[in-house]
C-alpha cells in the first residue's frame, strides 16, 4: 500500500484533504486491511518518494488510484510499471471517458488517454473495464501486442482536442 495519506500542497482535486481528514483515513485503511497485517507492507509516501522500496518486477499485480492529473499519472505508471513481473498486471481507476471528471475548477482527469498511450508505448494490451477501471497486461515477451479492449464501448478517440474549447 503506497500512498502519502497527506495534504499536498501542488495537487489541486476535490480528495486533498486537510490533514485531520488524511489521518482518518489512513487509520481507515489500515483498520479494513488488517485482516492482512502479517503481510501488508505500507509505504507513507508519494510515488517519487518511495516506490523504489519494491523491486523491479517483484509484482503480480499493482493497482493505482492516485493523483488522476497528468503529471501524477504519468509518474505514477511510468514509475511502477517497473514494479510488475511480465504477465503481470498495472491496473487503475478513474479512467473516465471524458477528461471533466471534477469541475472546471479542477485539474483534469487524464487517466484516460494516457493510459492508453503509455500502454501503447509499452507495446502492452490496455483492458478498459467498467467501473472507469483500467489494466495493462505486461507482455512476457518482446514484441508489440498493444491494442485497446473496451468492455465498456464508452470509450473512443483519445485526441484532448475535442475535449477542450477554444479560447474566445
Amino acid at each position: 500500500m503506497l500512498d502519502p495519506w497527506r495534504h499536498l500542497d501542488d495537487w489541486n482535486k476535490p480528495s486533498n484533504n486537510d490533514q485531520p481528514k488524511f489521518d482518518e483515513i489512513y487509520a481507515q485503511a489500515m483498520a479494513r486491511t488488517d485482516f492482512v497485517r502479517e503481510r501488508r507492507i505500507v509505504l507513507r509516501g508519494k510515488t517519487t518518494e518511495m516506490i523504489d522500496e519494491i523491486p523491479d518486477q517483484s509484482l503480480d499485480i499493482a493497482y493505482v488510484d492516485g493523483d488522476h492529473t497528468l503529471r501524477g499519472i504519468a509518474i505514477d505508471l511510468i514509475r511502477t510499471y517497473p514494479k510488475v513481473r511480465p504477465g503481470g498486471i498495472l491496473g487503475g481507476d478513474d479512467c473516465t471517458a471524458t477528461i471533466w471528471q471534477h469541475e472546471e475548477k479542477f485539474e483534469p482527469t487524464l487517466v484516460w488517454p494516457f493510459a492508453a498511450h503509455f500502454a501503447e508505448g509499452q507495446g502492452a494490451p490496455i483492458v478498459i473495464l467498467p467501473y472507469n477501471q483500467f489494466a495493462i497486461i505486461k507482455p512476457s515477451k518482446s514484441g508489440n501486442d498493444f491494442r485497446i479492449i473496451d468492455t465498456t464501448q464508452n470509450y473512443g478517440e483519445r485526441a484532448l482536442l475535442p475535449q477542450i474549447s477554444k479560447p474566445v
